[in-house]
């Protein structure tokens, strides 16, 4: 994939939502193909910003029972993220939604002028399906997290101040989004990349995103159908490699891994590479370097069953082996004393094992949608359909065995005939940890109060937390846009603020 690319003249104007003002004379800034494929590649340039790809899509974890935000300069952000406060006054979610409507603005930018620029119809398909996908995917990335929407409207370059859209309102246009992708990307039959494009998004992403949209719709029946899209299509298997798949996935050697349906790429130099792997690092492990901001808890280690072969790769803790800068040590309490859990986060960490000092940017590409999780999502569709679902966890379903033992078997650990959905939760966040699931999973279950009330202080630090249903299901907007759109955005709008 094509990294960071500054486009020609863009002027930010800061307004609600970020969504940018059209920069004077911007429209003949788009004449040729060549213009209107440096636009797409600055689609993609936010995502490597700090707070793009970094602490403002990790922090979102810490919400779950995964992590927490262990930083002493992160109050505000732990308040929201403990669910703790109706304001929304965390400058990493502030910049977060910020550089995303960015993408959002630009991704719409090509999706206005491609079709009156000259070039070939297979060009034109392609530029228009991985635009549409990135706008789809950024809105949702958002609506996880906040529910309805405020949309930009490329047609109308003066309406910089939407009003908020209701959360299925918010849902139909990403899907929207999506089934245009999809037919830009069948036009062209477009599964395979040129290894120079390697994990851009195509028709595996865009079935497999829509699959995950409809999960989190509550439509059962249509993600299974997208799920089956991209598993029937012949172009995906989870890496095995002899018990190393999921470790060579987040490995440097492996990161262009084919079951990767959507990857940020990225190279080794500032604002070319995401600060996902620093910020997870101890400070007292790497001698600085590390952030320390996101401790796993040791309710995440207990989820892993012995012999899991992901855990070693989520996590290591006090006591346990792991290579530091090509050396092999045992990780002590002084190591990781900053974690304040015991515990370091490892998935992302694969650079430090044999560099020759700790960095900001390793270069380690970010795997943003992948097989293992339209697997799993395959399998839910089943169980929910079958009338097993969070209210009736325990209910064995034989149909759903073979998309959820292929993760399963591929984690070194024994096939279940017939799964339940307890088993499916408990499968998901050990293969997704960090990924931005476990926390957005748990809200559309209506399982978070539950969960976060059964902590304790010993498998996490926070001990039980308060989350009520109704007022939690989505975070506050940040509160510079509800500022800066003058009380056009509110938080909790009703109807339709968080639910459907």
């Amino acid at each position: 994939m094509m990294k960071i690319y500054k486009f020609l003249v863009l002027l930010f104007i800061v307004t609600s939502c970020d969504l940018e003002r059209e920069p004077y004379g911007i429209a003949g800034s788009f004449k040729t193909e060549a213009d209107i494929q440096l636009a797409l590649n600055a689609v993609y340039d936010p995502y490597y910003e700090e707070e793009g790809f970094g602490e403002g899509w990790l922090f979102f974890s810490a919400a779950s029972d995964d992590m927490i935000v262990r930083s002493s300069g992160e109050d505000e952000t732990k308040a929201v993220m403990n669910f703790a406060t109706p304001t929304n006054n965390s400058w990493t979610n502030a910049d977060n939604w910020k550089f995303m409507y960015r993408s959002i603005r630009r991704a719409n930018d090509v999706i206005k002028y491609t079709p009156g620029i000259d070039m070939s119809e297979s060009s034109r398909n392609k530029i228009m399906g991985e635009a549409n996908f990135l706008a789809g995917f950024d809105y949702f990335f958002l609506a996880k997290r906040y529910g309805g929407l405020p949309f930009f409207d490329n047609t109308n370059a003066e309406e910089i101040n939407p009003v908020r859209q209701t959360k299925l309102e918010t849902y139909k246009r990403i899907e929207a989004y999506l089934l245009k992708s999809i037919e830009y990307f069948e036009n062209e039959d477009l599964w395979k990349r040129s290894d120079a494009d390697l994990g851009k998004p195509n028709l595996g992403a865009a079935y497999g995103l829509l699959a995950k949209v409809y999960a989190h719709w509550g439509k059962f029946a249509e993600s299974k159908a997208m799920a089956e899209k991209v598993i029937n299509s012949g172009q995906y298997s989870l890496d095995v490699n002899n018990g190393n798949g999921f470790k060579d996935l987040f490995s440097m050697e492996g990161e262009k891994n084919g079951e990767v349906l959507f990857n940020l790429a990225s190279k080794p130099a500032n604002h070319q590479g995401t600060i996902t792997s620093v910020i997870l690092l101890s400070g007292d492990f790497s001698g600085g370097t590390g952030w320390w901001y996101c401790s796993p808890t040791k309710s995440l280690s207990d989820a892993f069953e012995a012999g899991d072969l992901r855990r070693n790769v989520t996590l290591r803790g006090v006591g346990e082996q792991i290579m530091r800068l090509g050396e092999q040590i045992t990780i002590t309490e002084a190591d990781i004393a900053d974690m304040g859990t015991g515990f370091m986060s490892t998935k992302y960490y694969s650079p430090y094992e044999t560099a020759s000092s700790f960095s900001w940017e390793t270069g380690k590409d970010v795997p943003l949608l992948r097989y293992s999780d339209i697997l799993l999502l395959h399998a839910e569709a089943i169980m929910q359909l079958a009338g097993a679902g969070p209210t009736n966890a325990s209910t064995p379903v034989a149909a759903a065995a073979t998309s959820f033992n292929k993760v399963r078997t591929r984690a070194g650990l024994a096939p279940i005939v017939a799964p339940t959905f307890a088993n499916l939760v408990n499968e998901r966040r050990c293969e997704l940890a960090y990924e931005d699931d476990r926390h957005f999973d748990l809200v559309r279950w209506g399982m978070a109060q539950s969960v976060y009330a059964a902590a304790t202080s010993a498998n996490d630090p926070r001990g039980p937390r308060t989350f009520t249903p109704g007022k939690d299901e989505h975070f506050p907007i940040p509160q510079v846009e509800i500022d800066n759109s003058n009380g056009v955005l509110i938080n909790n709008p009703s109807p339709g603020y968080s639910t459907f």
